[in-house]
């Protein structure tokens, strides 16, 4: 053996063996800090939408209707209310200490005020996700099929959780760490190659259990906004098939629809169980309680013309 090789395995090893000792949460933040979380998702965020493509593209001041504005302004607020629960350990772990944050290009310093961006894109995906560094984004579609107030509460929150949890990051040091061993000690240029093929999928695509973990934080978020969590529920539900009152699984014709968050009868389920041990019943449901300008939440994306 090489002396190149037996380098690489010997520290192989070593890594394995601070694995072990570090703990996952550690390594992670070893590969993959806030700083890195945060400029990869500036980048991705830059690559998101090309204007025109396919008919999607990102709804921002100077592309909005004066009624859209409205809602957007409604959008943030309740986005607002749910970056409230974050506690100081969440916030902690996100602001990177050198990056910067706000629009782009920004010499804003990254606070608890400026680090989330909440964006709109026009399209008829019914779907939202979020990119490391507090990058969420809502389809236009998701907001008509929305029911309830409560139901855009509950989804903002689930994708606030994927953001403090560092769903992406689990995701990719799982997928490269063994590859960035090669790359550092072998400069083989993997890294680099893997990234322009395709990982930008990956940080859209969840794990079961990054799902399941997403769906109880926005629960405890919504209690504790005193929103009831039957909307995370609800709307989860109406992408699922029944058969003889049972649930038999999601609904294929919304396969698409639903590609980075797919509903199960087993998500809806558990939401029920979380609320029957908080004390929710079906009928605390709070539906369009806040208005803006006298206008509910229905009224308000009606206005908009999504």
């Amino acid at each position: 053996m090489s002396k190149k090789w037996k380098f690489f395995w010997v520290a192989a090893l070593a890594f394995v063996v601070f694995f072990q000792a570090c703990g996952l949460e550690s390594v992670q933040v070893f590969l993959f800090d806030a700083d890195a979380e945060k400029k990869l998702g500036r980048e991705f965020d830059s690559l998101v939408i090309v204007e025109g493509y396919g008919g999607d593209f990102l709804l921002e001041k100077g592309n909005m209707t004066p009624e859209q504005e409205e809602f957007y302004d409604y959008y943030r607020e309740r986005a607002k209310e749910v970056l409230g629960q974050l506690s100081d350990s969440d916030w902690k772990s996100l602001l990177p200490k050198g990056n910067l944050c706000g629009p782009f290009p920004s010499r804003e310093q990254c606070t608890r005020e400026n680090f989330f961006e909440f964006k709109l894109i026009k399209s008829d995906i019914i779907n939202a996700f979020a990119l490391p560094g507090g990058y969420i984004y809502f389809y236009t579609a998701i907001l008509k099929d929305f029911q309830s107030e409560s139901e855009l509460v509950a989804v903002l929150a689930h994708e606030v959780a994927h953001v403090v949890q560092h769903h992406t990051r689990e995701r990719l040091v799982k997928a490269i760490s063994g590859t960035l061993l090669i790359e550092i000690f072998l400069g083989d240029g993997i890294v680099g190659q893997l990234a322009s093929l395709g990982y930008a999928a990956e940080l859209m695509q969840n794990s079961q259990e990054n799902e399941y973990e997403s769906d109880e934080i926005a629960f405890i978020y919504t209690h504790n906004m005193g929103i009831s969590s039957k909307g995370l529920g609800d709307f989860f539900d109406r992408g699922l098939e029944y058969k003889d009152g049972k649930c038999i699984g999601k609904k294929s014709a919304l396969e698409k629809m639903f590609s980075t968050h797919p509903p199960s009868c087993d998500r809806v389920n558990r939401n029920r169980v979380q609320m029957g041990l908080a004390g929710q019943t079906l009928e605390t449901h709070r539906l369009d309680v806040n208005v803006l300008n006298g206008k509910n939440f229905k009224q308000l994306v009606d206005a908009a013309g999504f």
